[in-house]
Order: structure tokens, then C-alpha cells, then sequence
């Protein structure tokens, strides 16, 4: 049974340093390394994929995006809810409803993400193909990835750790590292077995009807629902804005072979910071309202989170050179990046507070909203950063 708390976060000193040391920062480089793999299975199949399904391409950034911002928010959600004592386990009828709320939320933004690629590279039988991979990548990772976010938040937090600390940045990058493989596994299974790839594609739509039906609804429920999916879709035309920017500065991000290399790994990295002040910052507004901010504690969990910045940094550099070296490519520490990488993630933390409380200002659940309109501003920052560095060089 869990126990109702109407405290988030740590209450000391030494049991936050301790928390954020040995919980958060090996959740962090977990993240990190992940973040490598899934590059590494891109990289390996990049060349089949811009030649036969050049659409993948365009849809590929908002959807890895929009999958850790939907289940990023359950998380926030699940967090809360655990709190004020609402849900016990990952079997509630709570966590299910919450589970078909963040796939079914989805659907819309990732029309808009194939329908704006369909419109850049015209249509194509394999822009329908593209569709259906997509539609049953969506559904068959969102299954795996929703029972993993409420493991990830429950478990924690039975064991006393807070689950804002660990929940996002983890749910974010499995959700980044499940998204390629399995997009690159659906393809090689289209390929090879068309007629199965398209009964598998059905069972997917009939397990989340299945779903949907068994949740249980409340008016709650569907105020966030509404919430949620407004939110997605307008940040799904956001990541359009950052993938143009990506492609436009293709050929000079691609001369810095360092910075090809950390792009993922930095979007990721920062969005993981902001997603843990968002979180962080919406558990304690639902729970005590907006004087908890000015609580000394707050501010002490968000210092200490940004503590591990330039441990980040610093790891994702010198990771990214060992990466280009096994590739068969210099590459050396870049220290400019180095320096002011701690600077970018003390922007998002801000920026990630200051949407939580003004979602909640404006009487928007900021479970809902803080998270996915965070990682989003992120990937912009982030793109742009890149390209900063790429033009210092």
C-alpha cells in the first residue's frame, strides 16, 4: 500500500545531495548512453531509409519527440496522483486509463507530422507505407512504453525516491531508443512479410480498443485528455520550425562531425533537465500551490539537479569523441561546448519552471502541459545551439 504524502521532493541537505548523486545522475547517464545507441542503429540504417522511405525522415524527429512528451506528462501525472494518494499499484484502473489517454492523445500530431512531410516530398505509395509503419510503431511501442512509465514512477517512489527526480529523463529516452529500432524493425518486417505486417497493424488498433474500452473515464480525465492533445499538436507544428532549421543547416552542422555526433544526445540532455524542474515544479503547485516555490527546499532541489550539468556535459563530449573514433573519425573535446553547455540547461530549467506555474496560473493542469511544451522548446534551443557552435567553428 502506498502512503499519501503531501510533500514532494527530499527533506534534507544530505538526502537530496545523496538522491540527485546516486538516483538522478546514473539515471542521467543512462539516459546518455541510450541516447548513443539509438543513433548508432540510425546511423547503420540511415541510408536505406532516406533512399525508400524518405518520409520516415521528416516525421522521425517530432515523433521520437512526441512519445516523450506524451508519456513524460503521464509520468508527471502518475507522480502527482501517487502523492494525494490516488493510485496503488501498476494494475489501478487509474494507470490503465492514463495509458490509453497518452497513446490515443498522440494520434492527432502524428497526422499533422505525415501529412506536412507528405506535403514537402509529395505523394508516394510509400508515403502510404510510411503511414502504416508509423501507426503501428505508435501503437505497439505506446503499450510498452506506458506500463514502463508507471513502473518507472511507482516503484520509486515505494522505495521512497522521488519520482520527478528520475521519471521524465528515463521514460524520455527509452521512448528515443525504442523509437528507431522499432521503426527500422517494422520496416524490415513490411518488406519481408506484408500481409503479416498489416494483420499485426489491426491487432495493434484492436488491443487500444480493447484498452479504451476497460478505462475508466472520469470528467477529469477528459479535461486532460483535451488538455493534452491541443498542447501536442501545437508543439507538433513547433518541431516543424526545428526540423527545417536542422535541414537547413545540414551541411554545416555535418563539417563538425563532433556536433553530428552529440546532437541527439544534447536535445535529449537538456530536455531531460527541464522535464525534472517542470516535473518537479508541477507536483509541488498541485499539491501545496504556489508557495511552495518560495519554499528554500524547491530552490535547494533544482541546485542540486543543476549540479550535474557540467558532469553531463563534459561525459557527452567525451563519449561523442570514442563514438567518432569507432566510426573511423577524428574528432577531439570541444571545450566551448564544454563551458557553455551548463548555460543552455540553466535556460531550460528556468524556462521549464515558468511554464509549469504559468500553466498552472492560467488553470491549465501543469501535468498536463509542463512537460511536452518544455522538451519541445528544448529541441528549438538545442537545434539552434548547435548551429551556433557549428558557425563559431
Amino acid at each position: 500500500m502506498i502512503i499519501q504524502s503531501t510533500t514532494a521532493g527530499y527533506t534534507s541537505w544530505r538526502e537530496r545531495v545523496r538522491g540527485v548523486f546516486l538516483v538522478t545522475l546514473p539515471a542521467l547517464l543512462l539516459c546518455l548512453i541510450l541516447d548513443f545507441v539509438g543513433g548508432g542503429v540510425l546511423g547503420e540504417n540511415f541510408e536505406k531509409i532516406s533512399t525508400h522511405y524518405p518520409l520516415l525522415l521528416v516525421v522521425l524527429p517530432g515523433m521520437m519527440d512526441l512519445r516523450g512528451n506524451v508519456f513524460g506528462a503521464m509520468a508527471s501525472r502518475l507522480t502527482t496522483a501517487l502523492y494525494l494518494g490516488r493510485v496503488n499499484g501498476i494494475r489501478d484502473g487509474e494507470v490503465l486509463t492514463n495509458i490509453s489517454m497518452a497513446i490515443t492523445s498522440s494520434k492527432i500530431p502524428l497526422m499533422i507530422l505525415w501529412f506536412v512531410g507528405l506535403i514537402q516530398l509529395g505523394f508516394s505509395r510509400s508515403a502510404l507505407v510510411v503511414l502504416a509503419i508509423v501507426v503501428a510503431s505508435a501503437l505497439f511501442i505506446g503499450f510498452i512504453l506506458g506500463y514502463s512509465t508507471a513502473f518507472i514512477t511507482i516503484i520509486p517512489y515505494r522505495h521512497s525516491i522521488d519520482p520527478d527526480t528520475i521519471a521524465a529523463p528515463l521514460v524520455t529516452s527509452i521512448a528515443d531508443v525504442v523509437t528507431i529500432p522499432s521503426l527500422v524493425y517494422l520496416i524490415l518486417f513490411y518488406e519481408r512479410h506484408p500481409e503479416e505486417f498489416y494483420v499485426f497493424t489491426f491487432v495493434m488498433l484492436g488491443l487500444l480498443a480493447l484498452m479504451i474500452l476497460r478505462s475508466r473515464f472520469t470528467d477529469e480525465h477528459r479535461r486532460s485528455f483535451k488538455e493534452i492533445s491541443m498542447v501536442l499538436t501545437l508543439l507538433a507544428l513547433i518541431e516543424v520550425f526545428s526540423g527545417s532549421t536542422l535541414e537547413h543547416y545540414s551541411s554545416m552542422i555535418s563539417r563538425v562531425i563532433i556536433l553530428s555526433i552529440m546532437y541527439p544526445s544534447i536535445l535529449d540532455s537538456v530536455g531531460n533537465f527541464s522535464s525534472i524542474a517542470a516535473a518537479t515544479t508541477s507536483t509541488r503547485l498541485n499539491l501545496a500551490g504556489p508557495v511552495e516555490l518560495r519554499n528554500r527546499a524547491f530552490v535547494e532541489d533544482i541546485g542540486t539537479v543543476l549540479l550535474l550539468s557540467p558532469i553531463i556535459g563534459f561525459l557527452t563530449n567525451l563519449i561523442a569523441v570514442h563514438v567518432a573514433s569507432i566510426i573511423g573519425r577524428s574528432a577531439s573535446m570541444m571545450w566551448t561546448f564544454v563551458i557553455t553547455y551548463p548555460l543552455l540547461v540553466l535556460l531550460n530549467v528556468i524556462i521549464g519552471i515558468v511554464v509549469a506555474y504559468a500553466a498552472y496560473v492560467y488553470s491549465i493542469d501543469p501535468d498536463n502541459v509542463a512537460i511536452p511544451t518544455v522538451t519541445t522548446i528544448s529541441d528549438v534551443l538545442g537545434t539552434l545551439y548547435v548551429v551556433f557552435l557549428a558557425g563559431s567553428i
